[in-house]
C-alpha cells in the first residue's frame, strides 16, 4: 500500500519528468519541498508516541503542541510557555532536522535528523537517521 505523501510526491515527480525530462532535479526538489511545507505548516502537531531505547517518553509530551512555519521555525507550545526551534525538510533524503537550542527535557529529545518512515498529511512517523540512537517519533495533526 503506497503512502499518501509518497504517492503524491511520486506523481508530481513523474509529471515533472515527463514534461521537463529527468535532468531538472531542481524542479523536482522544489515541488517536493512545496508539498512538505504545505503539509507541515498547515495546523499544529502533537506527539502521539515517543520511545527511546525501551522507554516510553510519550507522557512527557502531554500538553505540547507544535507549529511549523515556512520560514524554518518550529514553536513548541505548552500551557502559556513557548519554545522556539528550527526545522529543515529534505525531500530527497526523506528527513526532517529539528533543533530546540537551549531547551531541556522533553524538547531536547527532538534535536536530531529524523528519517521519515511513514507519513500522510496528518501523520509523520520517524526514526533518527543516526543508527546509534534507538528512538521512534510519531506526530499527528491536531484536529
Amino acid at each position: 500500500m503506497k503512502k499518501q505523501y509518497r504517492g503524491l510526491l511520486m506523481l508530481s515527480l513523474l509529471f515533472t519528468s515527463l514534461i521537463w525530462g529527468t535532468g531538472c532535479q531542481k524542479v523536482k526538489e522544489d515541488l517536493g519541498m512545496k508539498f512538505i511545507l504545505s503539509a507541515m505548516t498547515d495546523g499544529r502537531w502533537l506527539v502521539n508516541k515517543f520511545t527511546e531505547d525501551t522507554n516510553d517518553i510519550t507522557p512527557s509530551f502531554n500538553g505540547y503542541e507544535f507549529q511549523f512555519t515556512k520560514e524554518g521555525k518550529v514553536y513548541a507550545y505548552f500551557s502559556t510557555d513557548q519554545a522556539e526551534g528550527t526545522w529543515v525538510g529534505d525531500v530527497n533524503a526523506l528527513t526532517i532536522f529539528s533543533n530546540f537550542p537551549g531547551t531541556t527535557d522533553p524538547l531536547v529529545r527532538l534535536n536530531d535528523t529524523w528519517k521519515i518512515t511513514n507519513n500522510t498529511t496528518k501523520l509523520v512517523e520517524a526514526v533518527p537517521s543516526n543508527s546509534a540512537r534507538n528512538a521512534y517519533l510519531k506526530l499527528v495533526k491536531k484536529n
